[in-house]
């Protein structure tokens, strides 16, 4: 593995939208999209993807887990609750690829093709709920692994980019 590298510049992620309601609608086409493709891989879900670790059903999975804790976490950003200082601690980079947290990876099996659905629909409005109230918030922010400090807005970018780049990958993998 290689050490932690130098945090990116979060202004990336503004190509998913400047505004609250831009950045909504980009986190709508996203899970939409994601959701497709996940659709389309009942015939591969539990195989591993060719220059993958994981299966689809992994990577769904492991999506949902991410997104679960950014949609407590958006809460607490939104809310007036007390923030408490998070372990700041920069991801690692492993052949130039960003690597999962310990906690979000995914099962050896992932979601099962029965009850991906569900619990993806679960996950996805309460998703769409919270980022239905996201705006900027300066001063209450929170510490990303891979970007430093992100306020609610950023965080909300960054589930969409995240939801962006494993569909990419999951698309890249069907196609051989």
């Amino acid at each position: 593995m290689t050490a932690p590298q130098p945090l990116q510049d979060p202004a990336v992620l503004r190509q998913f939208g400047a505004s609250p309601a831009e950045v909504q609608t980009a986190l709508r086409t996203q899970l939409e999209a994601f959701e497709a493709e996940l659709r389309a891989r009942e015939d591969d879900w539990t195989a591993t993807q060719p220059g993958r670790d994981w299966s689809p059903a992994q990577e769904a999975e492991h999506v949902v887990k991410i997104n679960t804790g950014i949609i407590r976490l958006l809460g607490l950003l939104l809310s007036d609750r007390e923030l408490r200082p998070l372990p700041q601690t920069p991801g690692v980079l492993r052949d130039g690829k960003r690597q999962a947290p310990a906690h979000s990876l995914p099962s050896e099996t992932g979601l099962p093709w029965a009850g991906w659905q569900t619990v993806w629909s679960e996950h996805r409005t309460a998703l769409e709920a919270v980022a239905a109230d996201v705006r900027e918030t300066p001063g209450r922010t929170a510490w990303h692994p891979y970007f430093g400090e992100l306020d609610a807005l950023n965080w909300l970018r960054m589930v969409t980019a995240h939801l962006h780049s494993h569909r990419a990958l999951l698309e890249r993998s069907r196609r051989g």
